[in-house]
């Protein structure tokens, strides 16, 4: 498997308590700006593949706009039934004003 850092937004182009989504050789990925931290997840509901950057994000998770899966978005890790299914959590290089996620293809 080959890791790759990618650019993908600067800092101020997603403002905090914000998401937005960026498209990653034609992997949708929603970033999201909580506490003065960014993370970075597969943007498409492990359910029947709603936005989750068009969610709700409250804290430390974002709920579907379709519905209503709840997934921290630390982890990917969905937080109501059925738990445990995940969508992909990548981590976050910030260097300046510059937003780097790292991917892992195989």
């Amino acid at each position: 498997m080959a890791h790759e850092r990618v650019y993908v937004a600067a800092v101020g182009d997603v403002p905090p308590g914000q998401m937005r989504c960026v498209v990653v050789d034609g992997l949708p990925i929603a970033l999201a700006h909580v506490d003065g931290v960014l993370y970075a997840f597969g943007d498409a509901c492990r359910h029947e593949g709603g936005p989750l950057s068009a969610g709700v994000l409250i804290d430390h998770t974002v709920t579907c706009p379709w519905h209503g899966w709840t997934y921290n978005i630390r982890t990917g890790k969905s937080i109501v039934p059925p738990v445990g299914l995940r969508v992909p959590s990548y981590p976050v290089i910030v260097e300046g004003d510059r937003v780097y996620i790292e991917i892992e293809w195989e």
